[in-house]
């Protein structure tokens, strides 16, 4: 800390919401990734967050213009906000407080690590809550905070309750906050809820843990059932799973031993990228008998030895768009 005295002028952030915003922070001491706060203007919250969390750091993104239609436009072309904002972080923070000017549309996409909590207290319209809140989702770590200020305010309420579970979803002072439920939750979630794979699952984890494989290559992952699987495995032998699919990465969060590739897995610079041999490789992308029995031919080569390749679908006669002429149970 230092000499410089902290000045606030607006009283935005009341006491009652401080204080939850300290303990979010605690709560998520043992979650691994970034602390993030989308809106800090003179700083109040990111001081208290700052706080909370040392040593780790806040990120603190914001363009301290102030939201356009909001009052905080008018008072930004009136002083110095962000001049404010340094002076107070100087005089009640150690020093862990790195500063983004920046909108968070720029700024959350070059966030490459998980979030372990995100703040937001921006633009408080519907469409740029809700965009803020579907950006930092898929980034979210297991187990991490997503939550904000104004949990009163009509259009801020609405945008979180359209995304979010209302039963998990709790406010305090003004504060809004939920927290992503971790892997262990995630799988018995998704090995609980009727799938196409959901019986196979716990077989999916008990290949990995009795085998104690530390390196699982998923080809395949649609909406990430079998990932939240394969993830809860490896977390439990301090392994790390790589994901191959020509969609996009499935919105089920970060997690540090998880790495998503979108791309062909046919495709050669998807495969150099794929640091071979692998304990186990999982096939479950088209299901038709050419393209199956390619990746059987490539992918063979990058099981270790005494590892396993694992099929889903063995058991489907005509796997949806089948070319004419494909046999039945083609996998």
């Amino acid at each position: 800390m230092s000499a410089h005295t902290a000045t606030f002028t607006e009283n935005w952030f009341d006491q009652v919401s401080q204080d939850r915003l300290a303990e979010l922070g605690r709560l998520v001491d043992n979650v691994p990734g970034v602390i993030v706060e989308i809106g800090s203007w003179e700083g109040r919250s990111t001081c208290v967050l700052a706080n909370a969390i040392r040593p780790r750091e806040v990120i603190a993104i914001d363009t301290w213009q102030g939201s356009p239609g909001e009052i905080s436009h008018d008072l930004a072309a009136e002083r110095d906000v962000h001049a404010t904002f340094a002076t107070n972080v100087a005089a009640l923070t150690g020093g862990n407080v790195r500063e983004w000017r920046s909108g968070w549309r720029d700024a959350i996409p070059q966030i490459d690590d998980p979030i372990a909590l995100c703040f937001i207290d921006a633009e408080h319209t519907y469409r740029e809550v809700y965009d803020n809140i579907q950006a930092v989702l898929p980034k979210l770590a297991s187990g991490g905070v997503l939550c904000g200020d104004d949990a009163g305010h009509p259009p801020v309420r609405r945008a979180v309750l359209d995304l979010l579970p209302e039963q998990d979803v709790f406010v305090k002072g003004n504060v809004w906050s939920w927290r992503k439920p971790a892997l262990a939750d995630m799988y018995r979630s998704v090995a609980s809820t009727p799938s196409d794979i959901y019986l196979h699952l716990p077989r999916f984890v008990e290949l990995v843990t009795r085998s104690k494989a530390t390196k699982v290559l998923e080809l395949g992952t649609r909406t990430g059932v079998s990932t939240i699987a394969w993830l809860h495995a490896l977390e439990q032998t301090g392994g790390h799973l790589w994901s191959v699919d020509i969609d996009s990465q499935p919105p089920i969060g970060q997690f540090p031993h998880w790495t998503f590739i979108q791309g062909d897995d046919m495709d050669g610079t998807v495969q150099a990228q794929l640091p071979a041999p692998f304990d186990i490789v999982f096939l479950d992308t088209s299901h038709h008998y050419q393209h199956t029995k390619a990746e059987l031919d490539r992918y063979q080569h990058m099981v270790r030895p005494g590892g396993l390749i694992v099929c889903h679908d063995t058991e489907l006669p005509i796997p949806e768009g089948a070319p004419a002429g494909d046999p039945t149970y083609a996998v």
